[in-house]
């Protein structure tokens, strides 16, 4: 028995001193962790928030040459709004312009799509899903659509370049494709979640 306690009493030495190591091991990686911090906290930086750019100061009668426009980050103060004018048309206003006309497009298009073509999806999914719910309900599930379209239609028009030369129309297809698709996700994903009867 004094052989067994005196066993138990070397092993248990042993663990302590390997845990003692083992701390002392973590207390120097803590303090050379603390010390790259402070030396980090200590180097200088540039912290940029927010860099936003508008053209509607910045005029111009006659392009011609080089422009060269350099910004210094240290000096947030020297960043001024600008607009670049070519030829009597207002570069920003006209792109303003464009997408706020495909906006409208889209927009009546898809809601012409919501009065006539959604309740079919809706009941085709109620046939995927083996459900079926009524009139009100699909009505709202379309309302709920309706109120959302908009910022949909807007992420998608922000998503792509707009300049004079492109086809509205090339653009508007696209993007209602993108909205219709969504639409239908929306009643699948919907109805998909709905508890079914017992």
């Amino acid at each position: 028995m004094y052989y067994d306690t005196m066993k138990y009493l070397q092993q248990l030495h042993q663990y302590i001193q390997h845990q003692d190591n083992r701390i002392q091991q973590l207390n120097e990686l803590l303090e050379n962790i603390r010390s790259e911090i402070d030396q980090i906290k200590n180097q200088p930086y540039t912290n940029i928030e927010k860099i936003e750019y508008k053209f509607d100061q910045l005029k111009v009668e006659h392009l011609d040459g080089t422009l060269n426009i350099g910004l210094n980050p240290t000096n947030p103060e020297q960043i001024d709004n600008f607009d670049v004018q070519q030829k009597g048309m207002n570069v920003n206003g006209v792109q303003q312009q464009l997408r706020e006309q495909l906006l409208q497009q889209c927009s009546e298009e898809i809601n012409q799509f919501l009065n006539t073509d959604c309740v079919s999806l809706i009941e085709l999914a109620e046939k995927q899903y083996d459900l079926r719910i009524d009139d009100p309900h699909r009505r709202h599930i379309i309302e709920d659509i309706r109120k959302q379209i908009d910022s949909r239609i807007q992420y998608y028009i922000n998503g792509q370049p707009l300049t004079e030369h492109d086809s509205l129309l090339d653009k508007k297809q696209e993007i209602l494709i993108q909205v219709k698709k969504d639409v239908e996700n929306s009643i699948n994903h919907f109805l998909n979640h709905l508890p079914k009867d017992s």
